[in-house]
């Protein structure tokens, strides 16, 4: 019997290397298949999130995690999401994400808070989602392992967080295709990729629970986003936006330059800037369906402090 050359051989080993990077590859689900257009929607999509501002500590390596935030049922940490393969989401695959992103559950099964705002990203286009998902995956890698949540509140997670969600949280419905133009659109935004209702609609300081029947009526300090209060931005002409026009609305989301000649700061600022893209990054033709969107809802009178 013939014995194998050295080539022979060299070839056989090669083949083997090639099959186990295809295992490893489908393995970790990178994206492959994604292409740049794909990849430039998803940062677009990123920026339409307000940059996912809330996995970047300030001055911190951007969506490595870390960025804390306490509620009253004690603290916990935004995780790492960048396409590390041991600290991050680098060994997750594709589905893996969006049923995160739009669920709230991690690979292992384990329930992520709705610090994450899964209720109103779930209402996302499958298409924006795994765009989304192509661009996570092109941001530099940053090993850093997560810091690991303190609940305080007994049996918070087991039995409490099950019936809040059931009996409290609302979830957006996603559409079979993102609307692309008008008023549709600038739902679309608002409410599933922009998630401003998590901030700007008033919640029970007893259950923290969303008041959907005042939508984007605003937020005290006292149930505002990280103790901040986030304004009434209904058309009400005495204490929200009425007086603003569509324009005027753009150019703020676009710019964070007010009517009055103030610039918008804490959060919003935040959002407006974003990371790696954030919400002056939207096209005039988005920036518009937004605030049309805006001017169309039912006018709440709700002053915020």
């Amino acid at each position: 019997m013939e014995r194998p050359t050295g080539s022979r051989v060299g070839m056989s080993v090669m083949s083997r290397l090639l099959l186990a990077a295809c295992f490893v590859v489908s393995s970790v689900g990178l994206a492959w298949a994604a292409s740049p257009s794909d990849v430039a929607r998803g940062k677009y999509i990123f920026g339409a999130a307000a940059g996912c501002g809330c996995h970047t500590e300030p001055k911190g390596q951007v969506n490595a995690g870390g960025k804390k935030f306490v509620g009253p049922f004690g603290t916990v940490y935004a995780a790492n999401i960048t396409p590390d393969i041991q600290t991050g989401i680098g060994g997750w695959t594709d589905e893996q994400i969006v049923t995160a992103i739009r669920s709230g559950r991690r690979p292992n099964g384990e329930r992520i808070l709705p610090v994450h705002p899964f209720t109103s990203f779930n209402g996302m286009a499958e298409e924006d989602l795994r765009a989304l998902v192509a661009f996570l995956r092109t941001v530099p890698p940053v090993q850093r392992a997560n810091t690991p949540k303190k609940i305080i509140v007994p049996m918070f997670e087991s039995v409490f967080l099950p019936i809040w969600l059931s009996t409290f949280a609302s979830k957006e419905t996603p559409p079979a295709a993102a609307p692309d133009s008008g008023l549709p659109r600038g739902e679309y935004l608002v409410r599933a990729v922009g998630h401003c209702g998590e901030c700007h609609t008033p919640r029970s300081a007893l259950t923290m629970a969303v008041d959907n029947t005042r939508f984007l009526a605003g937020n005290s300090k006292k149930t505002g986003p990280e103790g901040q209060a986030a304004p009434n931005i209904t058309p009400d002409a005495g204490t929200g936006i009425g007086d603003w026009s569509e324009e005027q609305i753009a150019t703020y989301l676009g710019t964070g330059n007010r009517p009055d000649g103030d610039v918008a700061g804490g959060l919003m600022g935040e959002n407006i800037q974003g990371t790696l893209a954030g919400y002056k990054d939207l096209t005039k033709a988005d920036l518009r369906a937004i605030a049309r969107y805006l001017k169309s809802i039912p006018a709440i009178k709700n002053k915020i402090e």
